[in-house]
C-alpha cells in the first residue's frame, strides 16, 4: 500500500538497529568521517532534517526516512544535502527502471552457491585493508555464461552492495575493488554489451552509496583496453584518477594493498573465503530485502 510520504515518517525498521550516534563510533572512525566528509554531532543532525523535508515534499515517493538510511547517503556525497537527494532519488528510479535486477529482489532469491562457493566469481574479505576499507575482488574474466547470466551477476552484486553499506565503517572508509580479469576473451564482449556496461558503471558511480576508494585492475589482457575506452566516458573523474592496472605485477598491488590483507592468488597471506558465513549473515537480513523491496517511487 502506497501512501504520500507527508503523511509521517517512514522508517527501515529491520536495518534501524544498525543506527548509532556519531559519538558511539570508535574514535578513529569519527576522527576519518570528521576530515574526510566534515561529520560533527550537530551537522549530522541537521542535515538529515534537510534531508528528510526533501524527501517529504517528493511527490508519489516512498522512502525510509530513519537516521540509519539518509546517513549512508550523506556520507557518501560528504554532507552535501542535495547531492545525497538526488543519489536518494536515483537509487530508488533505477529499481523501478531495472526491474529485471531488483524484482523480489532478497538473499533466497539469488544465485549465491553458483557465484560465490561454486566459481568464486566474487569475493569480499574478512579483513579490512590498512585503512579501513572494505575489499571486494571481482572475477569478470572468470565468468561463463553457463554459470549464470549477466543479470545475476548485477542481482548478486546490488544485493552484496546493499548489505555491506549496512555497516557504518563502509559508509566511512569505503571499498577497494580489485577487478580480476584473469580469462577475459572475445566471447566475453556477447555480454559485456555497452549497455551492460554503462549500466555497472551508473548502479555503482551514480545510484548506489558507496565511496570508491580505489579500482585495481589485474591480470588485465590487452583486450579490456577496448572495455575501458568505452567505460571512460562515463567514469568521473575521480574514479578514473584512482583506477591503478596492475597486470601480474603483484608488488604494485601490495603497494596498495598490504599483502597480508590480500589472498595467496595475489602474493598475499589469506587462505581462504568463508562463504558459509557470508551466506548466514545474508540470510539474516531477508527481512530488510523484503521490506526495502517495498520503497520507492509509484
Amino acid at each position: 500500500v502506497w501512501r504520500a510520504a507527508t503523511k509521517g515518517m517512514v522508517s527501515l525498521k529491520s536495518a534501524s538497529v544498525e543506527a548509532s550516534a556519531a559519538e558511539s563510533l570508535p574514535h578513529d572512525l569519527q576522527s576519518t568521517a570528521y576530515e574526510e566528509l566534515g561529520e560533527t554531532p550537530q551537522l549530522r543532525k541537521d542535515a538529515v532534517s534537510e534531508l528528510r523535508q526533501l524527501i517529504h515534499a517528493e511527490p508519489d515517493f516512498r522512502c525510509p526516512c530513519d537516521d540509519a538510511f539518509l546517513v549512508k547517503f550523506l556520507r557518501a556525497r560528504k554532507y552535501s544535502v542535495e547531492e545525497a537527494f538526488s543519489t536518494i532519488r536515483k537509487y530508488f528510479r533505477v529499481r523501478k527502471l531495472h526491474r529485471d535486477i531488483f524484482e523480489d529482489l532478497r538473499p533466497s532469491r539469488v544465485m549465491f552457491d553458483a557465484v560465490f562457493r561454486r566459481n568464486k566469481l566474487a569475493v569480499v574479505l574478512d579483513e579490512r585493508d590498512h585503512l579501513g576499507r572494505l575489499v571486494a575482488i571481482l572475477k569478470f574474466g572468470a565468468w561463463k555464461p553457463d554459470v549464470c547470466d549477466v543479470i545475476d551477476l548485477f542481482r548478486i552484486g546490488v544485493l552484496g552492495a546493499d548489505y555491506y553499506l549496512l555497516d557504518e565503517t563502509t559508509q566511512i572508509a569505503g571499498i577497494v575493488g580489485i577487478l580480476d580479469l584473469e580469462g577475459l576473451s572475445l566471447k566475453h564482449f556477447r555480454h559485456y554489451t555497452p549497455s551492460a556496461v554503462k549500466k555497472l558503471i551508473q548502479l555503482a558511480q551514480d545510484s548506489y552509496p558507496m565511496r570508491i576508494k580505489g579500482i585495481y585492475v589485474v591480470n588485465n589482457p590487452a583486450i579490456y583496453e577496448i572495455i575501458y575506452r568505452f567505460a571512460k566516458l562515463f567514469l568521473k573523474q575521480k574514479i578514473i584518477n584512482r583506477t591503478h592496472f596492475i597486470g601480474r605485477d603483484y608488488e604494485k598491488l601490495h603497494k596498495l594493498i598490504p599483502r597480508e590483507r590480500l589472498p595467496e592468488e595475489y602474493g598475499g597471506v589469506l587462505k581462504n573465503y568463508n562463504y558459509d558465513d557470508l551466506e548466514r549473515r545474508l540470510q539474516s537480513k531477508e527481512e530488510f530485502f523484503v521490506e526495502l523491496g517495498q520503497y520507492g517511487y509509484r
